[in-house]
């Protein structure tokens, strides 16, 4: 199962990235699609974090996948739970960032804690601030529906 933000638009759905842009395109035309419609508080908060996570990687500064960098940014900036095993062991585990566990507000902290996480020991670059400016850019570019 593949998964994209779409926008509704003049009663359609439009692709709201190059991401959803791509996936679209490999569907052929008059092709029947199943969609299943969840309506996100601010799919924009993901885009800004995953955009993030492909600089790194696409950047060489991470040699591990996807899942692996956000968990090290979950642990780095403290984004965790307690969990409990069935022997009763506590564990530190890397909390949700799920649409429903974390706001718009929270979201902008994590994601800016992020940015300064991976600047400090990933990239050895002081200027958090301007990376975090360059992942927006990115992100708010030609299909972006989202305000700031």
């Amino acid at each position: 199962m593949s998964k994209a933000v779409f926008v509704r638009h003049d009663g359609a759905l439009r692709p709201a990235d190059g991401q959803a842009l791509e996936l679209l395109q490999t569907i052929e035309s008059g092709k029947l699609v199943m969609v299943h419609i969840h309506i996100a508080r601010n799919p924009r908060q993901h885009r800004l974090l995953f955009a993030l996570i492909r600089m790194v990687i696409d950047g060489g500064a991470w040699e591990g996948d996807t899942d692996s960098l956000l968990d090290y940014i979950k642990y780095g900036v403290g984004h965790t739970r307690t969990s409990m095993d069935a022997q009763g062991n506590a564990h530190i585990v890397p909390a949700s960032i799920n649409y429903e566990s974390m706001p718009q507000d929270k979201f902008a902290r994590f994601f800016d804690r992020a940015v300064w996480l991976i600047c400090q020991r990933l990239l050895a670059n002081d200027d958090w601030e301007a990376v975090r400016d360059d992942v927006i850019a990115a992100v708010d570019g030609p299909y972006s529906s989202e305000a700031a």
